[in-house]
């Protein structure tokens, strides 16, 4: 019998821990384009303002970072959810620009006695078109983000997956229990507006446990994570667990809303698939392998045998289990094609 390695609860930071990180890279990159800036600036003002110009950009560069990047990810983040692309874009652009413009008058008083104003105010225009410009190529890459999610936006621009290669993924499928009961309740274009904000709510524990979407199909997500180290592939079972706790937390939402929350199951494998990019036109990413079939089947599992969290022994094996999960045995199935059965536990809670 396959007895699963256990360790503490991966320390996942929380949602508020992840925003913050973000802000923080922002803060460093606007510190690092500001002094450029500033030393540009400061090169054409001459060498006696130099290591001042150099200075103000750094500031310039740290407020406009935590400004804009508190406002982006913390204050307005629920915001942009709820706008399309090309508004939201717009959006941001109108409302980030006099902000940041408000900004740079303020820094440059500041910094009148060490730069006289008639210098600094030839950059005013300049400065905001600047703004205006980085906050539209800002926006457009966030948009993208929410889009495609980080990871494959970069796996995309770094060409990763233009040569298909074998890798080690664990994927995760979920799926909606009831969904054609609940679709007929409220018909089918009520059951959209639910879909969607179920899809929604899962996304800030997904961002938390770092798991990208793969696709939707229909009223199921398949979510994926690279196969890491023991401890960070427990992410995948605390992950489940926190969007069960997030759509707890909404369920008067939903049964206002709907007259029905959601609840769903799902079915975790891990193993090699080949990756790479397919398509013209429109480029996917797309994992090929046995393992994501499998990954489908034990989430049927899941749904055949009534369970909320069924993995296979295989995913067990690579991860230390949180002393906060404890893995029951299910017994093996035997996936058609496959020579191998494969193994079943049901996780849960202690």
């Amino acid at each position: 019998m396959f007895s699963p390695r256990t360790s503490a609860l991966p320390s996942n930071s929380a949602l508020a821990g992840t925003r913050v990180r973000l802000v923080g890279w922002m803060t460093a990159s606007g510190l690092l384009l500001g002094a450029c800036i500033g030393l540009i600036r400061g090169i054409n003002l001459g060498p006696e303002y130099l290591a001042v110009a150099v200075f103000k950009g750094t500031v310039l560069g740290v407020l406009f970072a935590v400004t804009l990047g508190g406002l982006e990810q913390i204050v307005l983040h629920g915001l942009w959810r709820r706008l399309a692309v090309g508004r939201a874009i717009l959006v941001r652009t109108a409302l980030y620009a006099p902000v940041s413009l408000g900004l740079y008058l303020v820094v440059s008083a500041a910094f009148t006695p060490w730069i006289p104003w008639s210098l600094q105010q030839s950059m005013i225009l300049p400065s905001l078109g600047i703004a205006v410009a980085s906050l539209l190529v800002l926006s457009a890459v966030v948009a993208l983000i929410r889009l495609l999610g980080l990871r494959v936006l970069r796996n995309f621009l770094l060409g990763r997956y233009q040569h298909p290669f074998e890798e080690e993924r664990i994927f995760l499928f979920l799926d909606l229990v009831g969904s054609t009961t609940i679709a007929e309740k409220i018909g089918h274009l009520h059951y959209h507006s639910f879909l969607h904000d179920f899809i929604e709510d899962l996304e800030d524990p997904l961002l938390e446990h770092g798991g990208d979407v793969y696709q939707y199909v229909g009223d199921e997500v398949v979510v994926t994570w690279p196969v890491a180290d023991a401890r960070s592939n427990g992410r995948c079972l605390a992950c489940h667990f926190a969007m069960v706790d997030a759509i707890g937390r909404a369920r008067s939402r939903y049964e206002h809303a709907y007259g029905a929350a959601p609840s769903f199951r799902t079915g975790i494998h891990s193993g090699r698939i080949v990756a790479g990019e397919i398509g013209d036109r429109r480029k996917q990413i797309v994992f090929v392998g046995d393992v994501v079939n499998t990954a489908s089947r034990v989430q049927a599992e899941a749904k055949a045998r009534e369970k909320d969290l069924v993995v296979s022994g295989d995913l067990l094996a690579r991860i230390d289990l949180p002393v906060e999960f404890e893995a029951r045995p299910l017994g093996a199935v035997q996936p058609k094609g496959k020579e191998q059965a494969v193994e079943l536990f049901e996780v849960v809670r202690c």
